[in-house]
């Protein structure tokens, strides 16, 4: 358990009974948000590695961290935090926790892919060492219409 300011931070792993909630969470911060049938089909993937938040043993789960292992490379498909729990150390919590489990799976390199204008989420990451090291053109679709560059980050694990 970890805690900030007080308030633990409760990490376990995700459990394909999480999929509607996931599903929820996602599509509060994305606008493309995922099903619960992806969700369900990605914890249940042995390539798979998800963690959750709560503020409690049985506390509903605030948001997550999902990641992809192939060989000895990871990728972070998402995290997420709900919004009305952010800023109080959830996301620290979720990917300090996730970097030593990558490790524990042999992942020697980690990647993931941020939209360019998310300003929070990059300095978020420069907090963890995570640096630009790729663009992709056009991947993300804006609500506004157009679609956005994302950054690919990358961190060595060793």
């Amino acid at each position: 358990m970890l805690s900030w300011r007080h308030k633990p931070i409760v990490l376990r792993d995700l459990r394909t009974g999480d999929a509607p909630r996931l599903a929820k969470l996602h599509a509060n911060a994305f606008h493309r948000g995922w099903g619960e049938d992806e969700f369900e089909r990605l914890i249940a993937s042995a390539s798979s590695l998800g963690e959750g938040a709560a503020f409690s043993e049985r506390g509903s789960l605030l948001g997550f961290i999902l990641s992809r292992i192939a060989a000895n490379e990871a990728e972070i498909l998402s995290i997420v935090v709900d919004p009305t729990s952010r800023r109080r150390g959830i996301a620290r919590a979720l990917l300090s926790n996730h970097l030593d489990r990558l490790r524990e799976r042999a992942a020697r390199e980690l990647f993931l892919e941020v939209d360019e204008e998310n300003t929070g989420a990059l300095a978020f990451y420069e907090n963890f060492d995570l640096k630009p090291v790729g663009r992709r053109q056009a991947y993300y679709p804006r609500v506004s219409g157009g679609r956005g560059t994302a950054l690919i980050l990358r961190r060595a694990l060793d």
